[in-house]
């Protein structure tokens, strides 16, 4: 099963990425650092936008672990290669767009206390610059902002799937259907 997890832009610039660090994520799970294999990963180090394998916008590189982090520097693919990339790189700049989301393959883990994850060894298999987390709160912001419905659907579907782990939980369907019908009211 393919996981999910957010991760944050650089104070300092806006291309670097602390792509996922040791701290509880939202959905109570914990990856471990050290655990990270980046061998496969690193062959083909391509960004995507939303986790959507269709929407390559540029490479990562240098990859890596430092003490308890995983971090990467964004490298977008060059200016006027087109209009969403022009957009994406001045979102990028002026730190509107400033979260990034690893999608992993768990190799090791263990049930947490309080019903989360702790991933022990995991393979990285891409690294998206994301938007929107699925959170009906974040829709409901983003479409009193002016997003679209549209636009806001598109951002955190990847394939017809939200981009979330534990798609197969009853909790996270309900969450998708309730999304789906914010949505279409507007």
């Amino acid at each position: 099963m393919k996981q999910f997890t957010k991760g944050t832009q650089s104070a300092d610039d806006p291309f670097n990425f602390v792509l996922s660090d040791e701290s509880v994520d939202r959905m109570g799970d914990v990856i471990y650092a050290d655990g990270w294999d980046l061998k496969d990963f690193k062959k083909n180090p391509v960004a995507l936008f939303g986790h959507d394998h269709s929407k390559p916008i540029g490479v990562w590189e240098n990859v890596r672990v430092e003490g308890k982090k995983l971090l990467g520097r964004l490298k977008l693919a060059a200016q006027g290669t087109s209009a969403e990339i022009d957009t994406i790189r001045s979102l990028v700049e002026q730190r509107i767009l400033k979260a990034v989301s690893v999608g992993f393959l768990p190799l090791e883990y263990s049930q947490r206390d309080d019903g989360g994850y702790n991933f022990i060894k995991q393979a990285l298999h891409e690294t998206s610059l994301v938007s929107v987390p699925a959170n009906a709160n974040a829709l409901a912001i983003a479409k009193s902002n002016g997003a679209s419905a549209d636009f806001v659907n598109k951002l955190i579907k990847s394939n017809g799937h939200i981009t979330a782990p534990r798609l197969e939980s009853e909790m996270l369907k309900k969450t998708i259907d309730n999304i789906d019908r914010f949505l279409e009211r507007y």
